[in-house]
């Protein structure tokens, strides 16, 4: 016992809390551990918050899709209503003769080659007095709202553009008149702005568009895509692109050129604004072995087939032709050459369509355009002159004194009062912070051939694709539209309408500075 204790004493008294050799080890897993969770966590967190977020904004997309089509079927009433009414006014003088009246070929039959008499049907009637212009409630961009939503609107018709299928009519004669109209057409589109095109650069544009149609240049990566109209008795080498959009595809066509672009507040349009394939129109052929075709596949590209050289086809509606009541400026200035047709006939005619109708004190609520489609009231819109038929161009001095008739004659077989093929233009906007200006916008576009018969029909070419590109409403006289005009324009409308107007994509206001809108 005594020995046992003696080695007890002898012992070395140990330290409660001295660390081992494993602490340390123990507090770095410790950290390590730690940091770990952070991040899973972390990362849960910021997945689970992109989650959220993408989920919102999939659904805010698919509500705002689902506003537009929506909206699409309230604007397409718009434009069958507006068919109807015209239909209607003129039900006691035989119909339409534009639209599926008695015209030759049915359907939009147009009387006349280009080299012929245009404008009348084969017995002589008038065409509709009833014309689409900027006085149908369709024309003004407009907005459809739905709580925190918006769908903005601006229905702009196709026939006030150049088509250029015409480039390639197997008439040559009319296709190189055709060519000389699109190399003015470029060189006056951009005119006396920094993105001016010259007609040089208008001539390589045409000669490659017409290469691309005629098939030319394509490989087995771009092959001329097949057509139902198609005949293997008689091919056709003419490439017929399926949208207009082909056009960036050639090397002298890029989107700077393409689109519409705004800067320092004004609009500087592009070629799509100005160019359409959508209005030379063609009824179905049907099964080739089967029913017999009519007039050559290429021959609808001019838009005014011969209505009774061996039975050809007639284009639907007014094929080519151009509005004059709703074309632009550049539009209307290619037709002809200046020394043809002079810079003030085209002023005057621009003039003319702008100038107030004087109030009728017994027409009522008649002098104004009827908004009541729209959700959002914006006012009305003064009622202006518009050319009801092309026999209105002689009330203008400028036309009458054109000393060579033949142009005077070929200008109204170019042109007509009416559109059948309209492009809808939509855009869908959320707004999260009106102060800050910050929104989500989303833009879609239907393209809609309009008919006549026992009751009015749309067919879609083009439905609710998604667009990318800048489209803005063009004012025919922007060079006058200063600051101050447009300060005195946006005084005479309430504070609503004016910050409606702001908000429309479609309105060159939408662009403009705080400063500029709210002077």
């Amino acid at each position: 016992m005594i020995a046992t204790l003696q080695r007890c004493r002898d012992r070395r008294p140990l330290r409660l809390g001295a660390p081992g050799p494993e602490s340390g080890v123990a507090l770095i897993m410790v950290l390590i551990f730690t940091v770990l969770l952070y991040v899973l966590v972390a990362e849960l967190v910021v997945t689970a918050r992109m989650a959220r977020l993408t989920g919102e904004n999939d659904a805010l997309l698919a509500r705002m899709r689902n506003h537009m089509v929506h909206t699409l079927s309230e604007v397409e009433d718009q434009l069958r209503d507006d068919l109807a009414s015209a239909a209607a006014a003129e039900g006691e003088d035989g119909g339409l003769g534009g639209v599926g009246g008695d015209a030759p070929g049915g359907l939009g039959g147009l009387s006349g080659a280009l080299g012929g008499a245009g404008g009348e049907g084969e017995e002589g009637e008038d065409e509709q007095s009833t014309a689409d212009s900027s006085q149908d409630a369709w024309f003004e961009p407009t907005g459809y709202a739905a709580d925190d939503l918006t769908t903005y609107v601006w229905v702009e018709d196709e026939n006030r553009k150049f088509n250029i299928l015409s480039l390639v009519s197997p008439d040559q004669e009319f296709a190189q008149e055709s060519k000389q109209r699109f190399v003015r057409l470029v060189d006056y589109l951009r005119e006396e702005s920094q993105f001016d095109v010259t007609s040089s650069t208008g001539e390589a544009v045409a000669n490659t568009i017409i290469d691309w149609l005629n098939s030319r240049g394509r490989t087995e990566q771009l092959p001329r895509p097949p057509l139902k109209s198609d005949d293997e008795e008689n091919q056709v080498e003419i490439s017929v692109p399926m949208h207009l959009d082909e056009l960036l595809l050639l090397r002298d066509i890029d989107p700077d050129l393409y689109y519409d672009k705004v800067l320092d507040g004004k609009l500087i349009p592009g070629l799509e604004s100005a160019l359409t394939i959508w209005t030379s129109l063609k009824t179905d052929p049907g099964d080739p072995d089967e029913q017999p075709q009519g007039a050559d596949p290429a021959a609808a590209p001019d838009g005014l087939a011969d209505a009774g050289a061996d039975g050809a086809e007639q284009p639907i509606g007014q094929g080519i032709r151009i509005n004059i009541n709703t074309a632009s400026r550049a539009v209307l200035r290619c037709l002809f050459s200046e020394s043809e047709v002079p810079d003030s006939m085209i002023e005057a005619m621009l003039r003319y369509r702008n100038e107030e109708v004087e109030e009728d004190p017994d027409a009522g609520f008649g002098d104004v355009i009827d908004n009541s489609y729209s959700d959002l009231e914006l006012g009305t819109t003064v009622k202006r002159k518009i050319f009801e038929t092309l026999e209105d161009l002689d009330e203008l001095p400028e036309f009458e004194n054109l000393p060579n008739p033949e142009v005077k004659q070929r200008f109204k077989e170019l042109t007509t009062t009416q559109s059948d093929v309209f492009s809808v233009h939509m855009a869908a906007l959320f707004k999260r912070n009106e102060e800050r200006r910050a929104f989500v916008l989303t833009r879609a576009r239907s393209i809609l051939v309009r008919l006549d018969g026992e009751e009015a029909e749309l067919h879609p070419l083009v439905l609710l694709e998604e667009r990318q590109g800048l489209r803005v409403m063009p004012v025919d006289f922007a060079d006058e539209w200063s600051d101050l005009d447009y300060g005195m324009q946006l005084d005479e409308m309430d504070e609503f309408a004016r910050e409606e107007r702001r908000w429309n994509p479609f309105f060159l206001e939408f662009y403009r500075p705080d400063d500029q809108t709210r002077r």
